[in-house]
């Protein structure tokens, strides 16, 4: 007996094809074991992929699950946004009643039960916004030969750091170690050396988001790149989950410009992927002040690129 899955294809945190961070969402995975979840993702070989279900939560309309080629997550960007940029257009979603507004759900993920906004314009999702999980700050690293070792893992010197600005652990769910450069030249020149990245301290996590506040376009605030070959993926285009995190992070140590500043939260946007030839534009939402993060919002558009279907053969 062959089980039948559908899915699609997105590409998130664009407005076009062939851009930003492809995914790939199962709209209906009930009947799927978290073993044959974990091989399909390894078989889609994206940086995540996503299986709805139906939640036990009365709050929540549905529940995500978000895999790696190697391992499930319990919190992310770019499958929360591209998943109900899908389910919007199927209609899981309630419209708003001209068709033309915001739409407030809830969902569930690992980290329990949040809010999701879409915003949509004549039916039609245009931005999915995904509220994180609480922002936490953890360990700094000072230590001048830890600092060294992660400036080689990426290849660049310590002289190429930021200044002003920490090494640090910050997280909104999932760790990622924030690393700031002080221009978007080392920036494009970093490059992942795992065998380097063997060196670190397991409580480093495996995942690093290097930044600097050099950017491509006039309009955005910071340029990033995300590196997690821990997790399946060499570097990603485009990582809602770091996006929020380091926004949290950039608030708490007053590191943004009061301009980014409106309606009492501080708005702008992030640049990733334009060196692996996969331009994404994540826009950040923080509200709070210096050294206080209430909350942490990320969100953007999507692209359906592909639709299909996976056989799965039943096993006895």
């Amino acid at each position: 007996m062959v089980r039948r899955y559908r899915f699609a294809q997105l590409d998130v945190f664009t407005r076009e094809a062939f851009k930003g961070n492809p995914l790939a969402v199962f709209p209906e995975a009930e009947g799927l074991t978290d073993e044959e979840m974990q091989k399909i993702a390894r078989e889609m070989n994206l940086s995540e992929t996503v299986f709805v279900l139906p939640s036990n939560d009365p709050r929540a309309l549905r529940r995500l699950r978000i895999f790696t080629p190697t391992s499930e997550l319990p919190l992310a960007g770019h499958p929360v946004v591209g998943a109900w940029n899908l389910l919007a257009r199927e209609g899981v979603v309630p419209l708003p009643e001209d068709g033309t507004n915001l739409t407030c759900i809830e969902h569930e993920l690992g980290v329990g039960v949040l809010p999701v906004e879409i915003e949509f314009a004549d039916g039609n999702p245009l931005k999915v916004t995904m509220t994180q999980g609480a922002f936490t700050i953890s360990e700094t690293i000072t230590e001048e030969n830890l600092r060294r070792t992660i400036a080689e893992a990426f290849n660049f010197t310590v002289e190429d750091y930021a200044t002003g600005a920490p090494v640090q652990v910050a997280g909104t769910g999932v760790n990622f170690l924030i690393v700031p450069v002080r221009s978007l030249e080392v920036l494009k020149n970093c490059r992942a050396n795992e065998a380097k990245l063997d060196e670190l301290p397991k409580n480093l996590g495996g995942e690093v988001s290097l930044y600097t506040g050099e950017t491509l376009e006039k309009d955005s605030e910071i340029h990033t790149r995300m590196f997690a070959p821990a997790f399946g993926i060499v570097e990603d285009p485009a990582t809602g989950s770091a996006a929020g995190v380091l926004g949290g992070y950039l608030v708490h140590h007053g590191l943004l410009e009061e301009r980014a500043k409106r309606d009492g939260a501080f708005h702008f946007t992030i640049e990733q992927g334009d060196f692996i030839k996969r331009p994404s534009r994540i826009e950040v939402e923080v509200h709070g002040t210096r050294g206080q993060v209430d909350e942490v919002r990320v969100g953007g558009a999507s692209v359906v690129v592909a639709r299909g279907e996976l056989m799965f053969e039943a096993t006895a």
